[in-house]
């Protein structure tokens, strides 16, 4: 197989095992196209597809001619649930056999109930309040987005809503990430700050009103979070409108530019600085929310093709530092994945999300 890219690309072996890296036989993708494939994939995989209902089920079976061995399963089915309150139901039940985002109020009920029990991991994903300053409103205004930042209480979210399961973080990119490098000390939760920065903006925070897009059912307790997240900022003044979407018209609004000034998305697996940096920090990527810096896109256009790794890193680094003063978003955390998991499966979450269940194996009875 051979690969060529347009520029240097140092990235690129880093890019394909972290992400989705899916070949496709030449012939058939020739012969059916790309969409006949997705509808009825092909590989050389440890398990074969069988199904795929639209919004409901995908399902596969064991194929006994894997390069590795054959799988302990004999079939998987994968359901789809958006609700945390139906899939911990079916959990529950003995309908599923693992649910990933249990709640973390519900961790207790899980590990007593006799039917599974928790497993979990720090995740690679992060969680953040996007500030959108791609069109115009209060956002365009540094100064504007570091009031806001000052007025969420991060630490409370995470202990209050989320009960701990949670890794605050200070910057775009979690230690995790291979690029990371620390960025100082976290924006503190300073309302005075906030006030105060809001009054140099000319703004008055008992007239302004903002909009906050969520998911509800995507990232563990999105909704709870940015409901919490407009009652922290209505501490202060600011009224926030929470619109709640179902999951394709929320990255539809964030396509189109047609959210409102705030949106709540989870990234991941962010595992290099290139696939959440040049992805997220400048103007016209699908799904950012900040641009116009053009001495930022400069860097990250630089950065991008250094090949050396010790002046990689130290790119990076610069450029974490410059989002982190430029406050594009309200940094939260590094996602804690918590999964439901029945209890004779033997089965441990991954810091990547894969829910490779050629993985899992059966526990004798």
């Amino acid at each position: 197989m051979r690969f060529i890219t347009e520029k240097p690309c140092p990235g690129l072996i880093d890019r394909m095992a972290a992400t989705d890296f899916l070949p496709m036989p030449p012939k058939m993708l020739k012969e059916q196209g790309v969409q006949a494939l997705i509808a009825r994939p092909t590989g050389t995989g440890p398990f074969k597809f069988v199904q795929w209902v639209r919004d409901e089920r995908l399902v596969l079976e064991r194929n006994p001619d894997y390069w590795q061995g054959a799988p302990d399963l004999n079939r998987v089915t994968f359901r789809f649930i958006p609700e945390f309150s139906a899939r911990l139901a079916a959990l529950l039940a003995g309908e599923i056999d693992i649910m990933k985002d249990v709640p973390p109020h519900a961790v207790d009920l899980v590990d007593r109930s006799g039917k599974a029990r928790v497993r979990a991991t720090v995740s690679s994903r992060i969680n953040y309040l996007a500030l959108v300053n791609l069109k115009p409103g209060p956002m365009q205004d540094l100064r504007v987005r570091r009031a806001i930042h000052h007025a969420v209480n991060v630490d409370e979210l995470i202990q209050q809503v989320l009960k701990g399961r949670a890794t605050r973080m200070c910057g775009s990119l979690s230690p995790l990430n291979v690029d990371y490098s620390p960025t100082g000390e976290c924006l503190k939760h300073d309302p005075a700050r906030a006030q105060g920065l809001l009054k140099e903006a000319g703004i008055d925070p008992t007239k302004l009103q903002l909009t906050l897009d969520t998911p509800s059912g995507r990232y563990p307790l999105d909704k709870d979070i940015s409901l919490a997240i407009a009652s922290q900022l209505g501490r202060i003044g600011i009224k926030v409108n929470v619109v709640v979407n179902e999951w394709g018209t929320h990255l539809d609004k964030i396509k189109n530019r047609t959210t409102g000034d705030m949106f709540f998305l989870g990234w991941g697996p962010a595992l290099d600085a290139q696939g959440t940096i040049e992805q997220l920090f400048q103007g016209t990527p699908t799904y950012s929310s900040y641009g116009g810096n053009k001495a930022l896109e400069a860097k990250i256009t630089q950065a991008v093709t250094v090949v050396d790794p010790k002046k990689r890193l130290e790119a990076w680094a610069e450029i974490q530092q410059m989002v982190h003063d430029e406050v594009p978003w309200v940094f939260l955390w590094q996602q804690h994945d918590i999964y439901g998991v029945a209890g004779w499966i033997e089965w441990s979450p991954r810091a990547d999300e894969k829910v490779w269940m050629f993985e899992a194996k059966v526990v004798p009875r």
